[in-house]
């Protein structure tokens, strides 16, 4: 019975995130293919490089917000412990502004003067970024995904009303994107603090509570931490290869490139932030079951979400022609959102439920090494971004399946080879529609092989939502 009400709770918590993910989507799709076109090749590099960096600005945070992920995640908002939390805070809050410091003096050493300013605003950003991240997990672990849902779209939309301000005006400037985008964040934070305002306002604990208190969440979180950035850089290797050493010309197209993937990840990332709640919830006996059911039906919408690819390839042809060559790369690209959803919506959200912290530190380290040992030498030998993205979907496919592998050896789940040996086959098959000199062709290829392929589980799907209706 307390199985059938989590489960309820959950398919209503993604229908409620998926909703606001939907306006998300809207705006992703006006974010990624609207700057492209307003700013041109060079300054959308610069607007690049200033993202690349923002996503990886949470790492200064040091774990303390994967911390109280983990550490209060079966915690409702009222059962906090809010004298503590408040302690640990107002010390992070002090502890970001040091590191934003440092960060600044460190920054000093870089030569290019676009980059370095869009840096310093990066900079800027890390304490917003900190803070964000603290209250948007606190919303996360207490299932308050609806107030989730509205801060998720609305610093979104707040950047594109600036894009469309700009575009209209037709002003060519990196850094008024870059602005509106830092205040698009402060605003969600201020927000944010006046939601979860007795977390920050009140009575707290002495210095010696709020230094423990700080210390345990860093402690708790930084392996998590470890594990999640060594992950990102699986993928953002080959993109930092590029920014540091090509020009800002070809790192705009390879990060226009990645950017279009987002247009698919942004439902993938829905369902991720709504999976680990809801197992952090059930009968532990029964967590394998779910991580079966999980796989079975995964393959079927991971090969749905490729379909974006051939519309995305024809409008980019007409209307964004500076980018067409991309395409010498984009079905790699494209390849690796298989990877990713699998990895957000099944693999990591299982490894924290079942705590192994340290496991998935390990996978995403192995994951980085492959990595290296795969690009790098691809680069030096003929310095193609074909070779990096081809590098980075190898890396990323063995950490993946050396994952699943390891999940289903510790829940005692029969090793099922032959979905695996599907997913990499009808990757194999969309690469070559994907690569097909005729889109059209390319297209109908493409879907009559997954229409095929859908029809073969059926059987599957129904069986999936009876489950899920019964509980």
């Amino acid at each position: 019975m307390v199985d059938k009400q989590v489960i309820k709770r959950g398919i209503v918590n993604t229908i409620y995130v998926i909703g606001a993910q939907s306006v998300s989507f809207l705006l992703s799709i006006a974010r990624t293919l609207m700057l492209p076109m307003l700013l041109g090749v060079t300054n959308f590099g610069y607007w690049s490089v200033y993202l690349l960096y923002m996503s990886y600005a949470g790492v200064l945070a040091l774990g303390y917000n994967d911390g109280i992920y983990l550490k209060y995640g079966k915690y409702s908002y009222q059962d906090l412990p809010k004298k503590n939390f408040r302690s640990g805070l107002r010390l992070f809050i002090l502890l970001q502004f040091v590191i934003t410091m440092l960060v600044c003096i460190f920054l000093l050493f870089e030569t290019n003067s676009d980059k370095q300013l869009a840096l310093y605003w990066v900079a800027m950003n890390i304490p917003i970024a900190g803070l964000t991240g603290v209250f948007i997990y606190v919303l996360q672990i207490t299932n308050q995904l609806k107030r989730y849902s509205f801060y998720s779209v609305l610093d979104k939309a707040i950047v594109l009303l600036a894009i469309t301000v700009v575009f209209f005006l037709k002003i060519d400037n990196y850094l008024i994107i870059i602005i509106a985008d830092t205040i698009s964040r402060l605003v969600v934070l201020i927000l944010l603090t006046i939601t979860c305002r007795q977390l920050v306002f009140g009575k707290s604990e002495g210095s010696k509570a709020a230094l423990k208190e700080l210390s345990d969440n860093i402690r708790v979180g930084i392996k998590l931490m470890a594990a999640n950035f060594s992950g990102m850089l699986v993928l953002g290797l080959g993109r930092f290869i590029i920014e540091r050493f090509e020009s800002v010309e070809v790192y705009s197209k390879y990060s226009f490139a990645l950017s279009t993937t987002n247009l698919v990840l942004v439902f993938v990332s829905a369902v991720g932030l709504v999976v680990y709640p809801t197992l952090n919830r059930l009968e532990e006996k029964k967590i394998p079951i779910y991580f079966s059911q999980f796989n079975r039906i995964l393959s079927i919408i991971m090969f749905a979400l490729l379909i974006v690819f051939f519309p995305l390839k024809i409008f980019i042809d007409i209307y964004i022609p500076d980018y067409n060559s991309i395409f010498n790369y984009l079905p790699i690209v494209f390849s690796i959102v298989l990877i990713q959803t699998k990895m957000q919506i099944l693999i990591n959200p299982f490894y924290k439920v079942l705590r192994k912290e340290n496991a998935m530190l390990i996978a995403n380290i192995t994951g980085l090494l492959i990595s290296i040992i795969s690009i790098i030498p691809l680069y030096l030998i003929n310095q193609s971004v074909t070779m990096i993205a081809f590098g980075t979907m190898v890396a990323m496919s063995i950490r993946l399946y050396s994952s699943e592998l390891y999940l289903r050896k510790i829940q005692n789940i029969k090793i099922d080879l032959s979905n695996m040996i599907t997913e990499i086959t009808g990757v194999i098959i969309f690469i070559v529609c994907a690569y097909c000199s005729n889109v059209t062709l390319g297209f109908l290829f493409f879907f009559l092989i997954y229409s095929v392929y859908l029809l073969t589980q059926i059987k599957n799907i129904g069986l999936f939502l009876k489950r899920i209706v019964r509980r």
